[in-house]
């Protein structure tokens, strides 16, 4: 009696093994378009923490415009200046309002 027990649980977990290997197998499939698009977020954040060890190469980045072409590096910050203004009046103002059931 526990011979056949046994049995039926060493058949049972291979169904399980099978089963779990056909799973992964299909999530692997499914989720093969999102690879692309975090593979490209990983590279973004890779990116801004190797600029965020070596602000230098930011600094110098930003010197460039600013030396070639004052006066447009001028109206580009006061424009940036302004609009990150606007987005912190816009998310206050968001805040205050309501939030409304569908």
């Amino acid at each position: 009696m526990a011979m056949h027990r046994q049995q039926e649980l060493q058949v049972r977990r291979g169904e399980l093994l099978a089963r779990s290997q056909m799973l992964r197998g299909r999530l692997a499939a499914e989720t093969l378009p999102l690879q692309r698009t975090l593979s490209l977020a990983d590279a973004a954040r890779d990116r801004m923490h190797w600029l965020m060890a070596h602000p230098q190469w930011l600094a110098g980045i930003v010197a460039i415009p600013v030396l070639l072409r004052p006066r447009r590096a001028v109206s580009w910050a006061l424009k940036l200046w302004w609009g990150w203004r606007m987005m912190g009046r816009l998310r206050g103002l968001l805040s205050l309002q309501p939030h409304r059931r569908p």
